[in-house]
Parts: C-alpha cells; sequence; structure tokens
C-alpha cells in the first residue's frame, strides 16, 4: 500500500527536468552504476520520451517543489538470433530512483506502474529489467528465460514482463540496442 504524507504528481518526464532527473539518479545510485550491465543498454541510448516518468512534491496551495522526488525510464532495446536477425523489440526499465528523503513510501511502486501501463497502453511487446525478483514479482515479470544481456547478469535477476495484449512466443536471443 503506498503512503504518501504529503500530495505527488506523476508526469511524463519533460526536456527541461531531464538534468534533474539525471541528477538524481546519480545521488541515488552513485557512480557505481556505470560498471553494470545494465549501463550497456543505456550508453548512447534515448529513453523514450513518453515513457519517461517523474514524480513531484506539491506543496499545499498546488506548487510544485523544484526537486523531482523519483524518476523512472524506458529505454528502447532489440532482440537479436545468434545471425544478429531482429526477432523483436522491447523497453529496458530502470533505473527507478526515489530521492533518499522520500523512499519507502511506494513511490517507486507508483512509478513502475505507471511505466508498465503507459508502455503497454503504446503497444510496446515487453518490458526487461534487471532487479530484485520478490520485488518485481509483484507486478508480474518473471524470469526471463532465454534472453541475454551484453555483459555478466546474474540470470535470477533478468525479468520480463509481457504485454497482456502480445500473442506471439517469448522473445529468445540477445538483448542490445
Amino acid at each position: 500500500m503506498d503512503s504518501y504524507a504529503f500530495d505527488r504528481l506523476i508526469t511524463v518526464e519533460a526536456q527541461a527536468e531531464r538534468e534533474a532527473a539525471d541528477a538524481l539518479v546519480n545521488r541515488v545510485f552513485g557512480p557505481g552504476r556505470y560498471a553494470k550491465t545494465a549501463e550497456r543498454l543505456r550508453e548512447g541510448n534515448q529513453p523514450f520520451p513518453s515513457l519517461s516518468f517523474v514524480m513531484h512534491r506539491i506543496e499545499q496551495g498546488g506548487h510544485n517543489e523544484t526537486a523531482i522526488i523519483g524518476s523512472v525510464r524506458l529505454w528502447p532495446v532489440k532482440v537479436r538470433d545468434a545471425d544478429q536477425a531482429l526477432k523483436g523489440e522491447m523497453a529496458f526499465l530502470g533505473p527507478i530512483a526515489v530521492d533518499e528523503d522520500h523512499q519507502s513510501l511506494g513511490i517507486g511502486r507508483a512509478l513502475i506502474r505507471t511505466a508498465i501501463k503507459a508502455a503497454f497502453d503504446a503497444g510496446v511487446t515487453a518490458i526487461l529489467l534487471v532487479g530484485t525478483p520478490s520485488y518485481f514479482q509483484n507486478f508480474g515479470f518473471a524470469k526471463a528465460e532465454g534472453l541475454s544481456l551484453p555483459g555478466p547478469v546474474d540470470s535470477r535477476r533478468l525479468m520480463v514482463l509481457y504485454n497482456p495484449a502480445y500473442k506471439g512466443e517469448p522473445l529468445t536471443g540477445a538483448v542490445d540496442k
């Protein structure tokens, strides 16, 4: 259950908010995130503009704080077979960043739900992520069988959620940008 002691607003990340969202991610995850395999899918890639979201805290009187307290982005990725032929496309979710002073209030969950709904409403086939299974299973994510990333990753943490409208076979192969 989400528990907020304040009003909040989730919006599509505006171009003018991109730098603030990047700064939040850097504060939350630090420079060590650049060593992770998931970053290989983000380097040189651009998130889907309509599938990147931020949460603002709304002060009394209806004015937004200048700071963004949460952020999530979805990135376009491709799945290729051993011959590099395109097998399909999906979205890669992350990072999910919540300001330290606002963690454990359900902000991450709200951002994830928003991102999933928007992606599937836009016709995205599936959403892929690297995360904690016990957390992401609550959203319907399952182990991504037959998918690999461009570097080492704990296969138990590689998870996928297919759009209910997708009626094809699960995608398998190497994921790249």
